[in-house]
């Protein structure tokens, strides 16, 4: 796939997700929140790429804005307005742990969309680690995430310009807290096979936790998993392309993927209860 032609999909797949999200949500309500996250999202990009030097985007991307490709903080926002949806369909009574549910929804998307993009040349990291993504490198979104959902749950009119301090804000806040704090003393170089496990171990986890909501009635509906799905295709054909014969890729895939069907694979004569936020 060229560049011209994955770059055509991702504005396809950002298109189609934001008509799909438009009616549940409502288009006004949705455009703002996408464009306040979007421009967050480019804030926490370009200083995260000035201030640390620890990964780039590749060149042949076709629109720049600072060292950011346009599309990147187009597309993010759909994933964490999707994982805001996810997490308040299986968990509505999270209350305030929601932002830190949709954190690790983030951080899982991220460990998938990684792995494949560096495999791409899509854009790549000062070190390796995880499967050739540093550990920290794949928690960055989720810290934003964190920041940014917990500002749009806030009931005050000035809501989405907090999105633009908290949501960069704690993505460094918590990006210097682990590195100082965890990954800069440890879980560096290449973390080999062992951590496919640990990767399988989380990945159990999840499953276990969508499970339990799933006995409480608790499923994504398809007016969420749908929009997820166009996006998550994408990924899957620079998959096929650029990491099909890595086993290694595959595990990940597994570990990642199965909590995700399992919170919308209904079962017969299982009733769906959808948290609203």
């Amino acid at each position: 796939m060229s560049q011209s032609t994955f770059e055509t999909a991702c504005a396809v797949v950002i298109a189609v997700t934001l008509l799909a999200m438009a009616r549940t949500r409502g288009a006004k309500a949705l455009l703002v929140d996408y464009v306040v996250l979007a421009a967050a999202g480019w804030v926490g990009e370009q200083s995260c790429i000035q201030w640390y030097r620890f990964y780039a985007y590749a060149p042949q991307w076709s629109i720049f804005v600072g060292s950011v490709p346009l599309l990147v903080p187009l597309i993010w926002p759909l994933v964490i307005l999707s994982a805001r949806d996810i997490v308040s369909s299986l968990w509505p009574s999270a209350g305030r742990l929601a932002p830190l549910i949709v954190g690790a929804v983030v951080a899982f998307d991220a460990s998938l969309v990684e792995v494949v993009a560096v495999r791409a040349g899509l854009w790549g990291w000062a070190e390796p680690g995880y499967l050739g993504v540093p550990v920290i490198g794949i928690l960055g979104w989720g810290y934003f995430a964190i920041g940014a959902s917990a500002a749009l749950d806030q009931k005050t009119p000035w809501k989405h310009a907090l999105v633009m301090v908290l949501g960069p804000l704690t993505a460094h806040a918590l990006i210097l807290a682990t590195w100082w704090g965890l990954f800069r003393w440890t879980l560096r170089g290449d973390l080999g096979n062992a951590s496919l496990a640990a990767m399988a171990v989380l990945g159990a986890g999840a499953s276990l936790a969508v499970r339990s909501s799933r006995r409480a009635g608790h499923l994504v509906p398809m007016s969420v998993a749908g929009p997820r799905s166009s996006a998550a295709l994408l990924f899957l054909v620079l998959f096929a392309l650029h990491a099909m014969s890595d086993l290694r890729v595959w595990i990940h895939l597994v570990a990642v993927s199965v909590p995700q069907v399992l919170s919308w694979a209904s079962l017969p004569g299982q009733r769906v209860r959808q948290g609203a936020r």
